[in-house]
């Protein structure tokens, strides 16, 4: 059989296969490409890459591109993922490289081919079938002899990412990276950005000369951009916080420092660095002047809120409320800290970049202890917020000289059971019979122990130990004390008010509760608050005594009625009903 004759027996295997669910179809792909002559014999894995698996792979890829094209050809085009023999198709090609009939990365190479044929939005729904396949995409993506297929992966991610709008398609972005990092082990370099670079198209572009008005009132007061203050779009804040030009173009000027600090190290001169530090220190200045606290009570200004910034707003408009802004101002001083934490870890400098001199090194420390103390004085939790911002550099550190040991696997490796020491029953215990023994020794004196522990507990009588105390009724007789007191105290005719009984008291409450607990425990049902607590409970015992008085009345009544003759004298041997045997009370 021709190698033609064999790829279009496949491709009709494939096309059958994609019809039924994924499990019957590797089935049926199975023994379909088995009738075709393939042998699939899984140690083609770890060699070479044979015809078998290139016609196969070829197969499966053109399977596709016919019912990608079908679904675009509709007269209301959907998604191609939306079809149930595309997912048929994505789930055995998943299946047939993990049984190693089809190179590794096939799968990932189907998938990136799938998202080339899709609009941006229609990507957004085909990427759910990744999201929803973690675990296999991961075993496809093993790190050792898997290489090729997490270079596919990535390959396929990255191109997408680049289709994308980072305004209209933001989340889209945020879900590729969050699949990236759920796949790819967390030694992997590619997410590490091993080399240090910096994004260097991120350029902050700034007003270096004043045109139209401001620049005629410029030329006025004498050409000096120092003493040139700038206007703010905000009449009711202008003259609060005064900036000039000069200052205006000094802190924008720090953004081409901040984009790429490594322009400070390839400076043999220096030149950069001592600009960077005299324009950070003017900065530094002019925050310490105008410290954040007058700013809120003269603005009403709050750092009670977050915020994020894409973009900054460079107009010479803004700069004054902008620089009163908490938020902006934290959030371009830890900028700085940045930038001078990276210049004085030497271990994360290129290695063609020069070495700092002492003098600069101590004024860079100088800056960012400084920038620390500003940072404190900035509201919420300043004190709280510059704790945090140091662990997350001391981290940085850390990652920093992970990333300069080549990012090895840090990750645990469990040993055999046969390596693991046999945990042997009861050591546990014996150490703690040891412990108690030597505690007893040292602090359970006799006099200690004759202070608190009771004669049956010392002589072992459990029977003693559970029955029941001796004062039990010493505590009948509180109870019924402390009932009475509410009862008097709820009667209208003592004229007591509610807040000074002693039912208001929470605590006296409590404690007569627990006390009752120990007779009824069905008397709680009563205590709430529609009931008044303990005098619901007062009225429901006097409603159930007044009951059972009653009933006790009556029957003495109907037995006198018994005891006595027609004309109603009493019959011999009756004697009369005692009038304190109408109503017991027990305790």
């Amino acid at each position: 059989m021709s190698v033609f004759e064999k790829l279009e027996g496949t491709k009709d295997a494939i096309r059958a296969a994609s019809q039924l669910s994924a499990e019957k179809g590797a089935e049926s792909l199975h023994s379909d490409l088995l009738k075709l002559g393939c042998t699939l014999d899984k140690d083609k894995a770890t060699t070479a890459e044979s015809e078998e698996e290139e016609c196969i792979a070829l197969a499966f890829r053109m399977i596709l591109e016919e019912l990608v094209t079908e679904n675009n050809k509709k007269e209301i085009p959907s998604t191609a993922i939306d079809d149930p023999r595309v997912v048929a198709l994505l789930d055995i090609a998943t299946h047939a490289a993990l049984a190693a009939w089809v190179p590794r990365q096939l799968p990932l190479m189907v998938v990136h081919e799938l998202f080339e044929g899709q609009t941006a939005r229609q990507c957004e729904t085909a990427f759910g079938y990744m999201e929803k396949r973690v675990d296999q995409m991961r075993k496809l993506t093993e790190a050792g002899e898997h290489k090729y297929s997490q270079a596919a992966l990535l390959r396929c991610c990255n191109t997408l990412m680049q289709r994308l709008s980072k305004s209209s398609n933001l989340l889209l972005c945020g879900r590729v990276l969050m699949f990236l990092a759920h796949v790819l082990p967390l030694s992997e370099k590619s997410g590490v950005n091993l080399k240090g670079e910096f994004n260097k198209a991120n350029v902050t572009e700034f007003e270096e000369a004043l045109e139209g008005g401001e620049k005629e009132r410029l030329a006025e007061q004498g050409g000096r951009d120092e003493d040139f203050m700038l206007k703010s779009t905000d009449e009711k804040l202008d003259g609060q916080m005064e900036v000039s030009f000069h200052l205006y173009k000094t802190f924008w000027g720090l953004q081409r420092y901040l984009h790429d600090p490594s322009v400070l190290l390839s400076d043999k001169s220096n030149t950069h660095i001592d600009e960077m530090s005299k324009s950070l220190s003017l900065v530094l200045d002019n925050f310490a002047t105008y410290t954040l606290s007058d700013a809120e009570e003269m603005t009403g200004h709050t750092a009670d809120r977050e915020f994020f910034f894409p973009g900054f707003l460079t107009s010479t408009k803004l700069v004054s409320l902008e620089l009163q802004d908490p938020t902006f101002r934290r959030h371009v001083m830890v900028q700085y800290l940045i930038v001078l934490h990276y210049l004085l870890d030497a271990s994360v400098h290129p290695p063609k970049a020069i070495e700092l001199t002492k003098k600069h090194r101590d004024d860079l420390a100088k800056h960012q202890e400084r920038i620390f103390r500003l940072l404190e004085g900035i509201p919420p939790k300043g004190t709280q917020f510059v704790a945090t911002l140091r662990r997350v550099l001391e981290r940085e550190s850390n990652w920093g000289g992970w990333k300069k040991q080549k990012c090895f696997d840090f990750s645990r490796t469990w040993p055999d059971d046969q390596d693991r020491p046999l945990l042997q029953v009861g050591d546990k215990r014996k150490e703690i019979d040891a412990a108690a023994v030597t505690w007893k020794r040292r602090f359970l004196t006799p006099k200690v122990k004759d202070s608190f522990i009771s004669e049956a507990c010392a002589a072992g009588n459990i029977l003693e130990m559970c029955s029941a105390k001796a004062n039990k009724d010493n505590v009948a007789e509180q109870i019924q004390t402390r009932l009475n007191t509410v009862r008097e105290e709820a009667d209208p005719e003592n004229y007591i008010e509610e807040e000074y009984r002693k039912n208001s008291i929470p605590c006296w409450r409590w404690v007569t509760l627990r006390m009752l607990s120990c007779f009824d425990i069905n008397l709680f049902s009563y205590a709430t608050a529609e009931n008044k607590f303990l005098e619901g409970v007062v009225e429901h015992m006097d409603g159930k005594l007044k009951k059972e008085g009653e009933k006790v009345d009556g029957k003495s009544e109907e037995g006198g009625k018994e005891g006595q003759e027609g004309d109603g004298t009493p019959r011999e041997g009756a004697e009369p009903a005692a009038k304190g045997d109408a109503m017991e009370v027990k305790g």
